[in-house]
């Protein structure tokens, strides 16, 4: 930013620059001035231009170098935004994660389904939501102690995200729960889905230390088809979750009410 000192350069500069032009303009409309006079006059017009120039270099100099410092100014500033765009996005991204198993939280599960409500809204397509629990995961922490419990959770929370789709999100419901969100799911598709990952968890052998350990999940499955809101549809996954796990769990419930 140019200071109040060059400022006063500058006008003084153009206060002069008129006053020099006001004087050319008299001195060649006169016509009594004899040469030795005119010589004279474009003498003194001369030096004081040369003067004139002298302030406009300087004030050019001050400007160029006050325009360098605003740029270095505003790259600064720049950058310091993107740091703190770039910040606030990390922070956005763990707010929505469980920090233990990398998920997404039940804030951002939410918000997903908030989300394809509004798809569903504009298509009529129907999704899924499956509710699941990890069967009998209290004798994990009681017996192998809560290290071994959380191997357990973020065990299971791999096999979830390499076995759903694309399109699919799974996040941590809370405790030993698991959510899924299933876009464009009819009950049979959604019952084949969770039944896939029902599987993939049950079959695989789990190694904690020198423990071998069988790992199964039962499921709860709910359509949302418009004609209940989102809360009854998540209840009804609980409540085929609570029928499954009556059955004997390590199974799928789809409740169609």
């Amino acid at each position: 930013m140019i200071d109040k000192k060059t400022n006063k350069i500058e006008n003084d500069m153009y206060e002069k620059e008129s006053l020099l032009l006001d004087k050319i303009t008299r001195e060649s409309s006169d016509e009594n001035i004899t040469k030795e006079n005119l010589r004279l006059a474009l003498s003194f017009l001369i030096k004081s231009y040369g003067k004139l120039l002298k302030l406009v270099r300087k004030i050019t100099r001050v400007g160029d170098a006050n325009q360098r410092k605003l740029v270095l100014a505003y790259d600064e500033i720049d950058e310091q935004k993107k740091e703190l765009d770039s910040a606030y996005e990390k922070l956005d991204k763990l707010a929505r994660k469980d920090p233990l198993t990398g998920l997404s939280n039940r804030r951002d599960f939410l918000e997903m389904v908030s989300s394809e409500k509004i798809r569903f809204e504009r298509d009529k397509k129907e999704f899924a939501i499956v509710l699941s629990d990890i069967d009998n995961f209290k004798s994990f922490n009681d017996t192998y102690g809560h290290d071994c419990g959380d191997f357990v959770l973020k065990q299971v929370a791999e096999v979830f995200s390499n076995t759903i789709r694309k399109q699919d999100t799974v996040g941590r419901w809370g405790g030993e729960e698991f959510i899924l969100l299933l876009p464009v799911s009819l009950s049979d598709g959604a019952v084949k889905i969770a039944e896939k990952i029902r599987k993939a968890i049950f079959e695989q052998i789990y190694v904690f230390g020198e423990l071998k350990l069988n790992i199964s999940m039962t499921f709860g499955v709910s359509i949302y088809d418009g004609t209940k809101d989102v809360d009854k549809c998540i209840k009804l996954a609980d409540e085929a979750l609570y029928k499954g796990k009556q059955k004997g769990k390590n199974c799928v419930v789809y409740e169609p009410r």
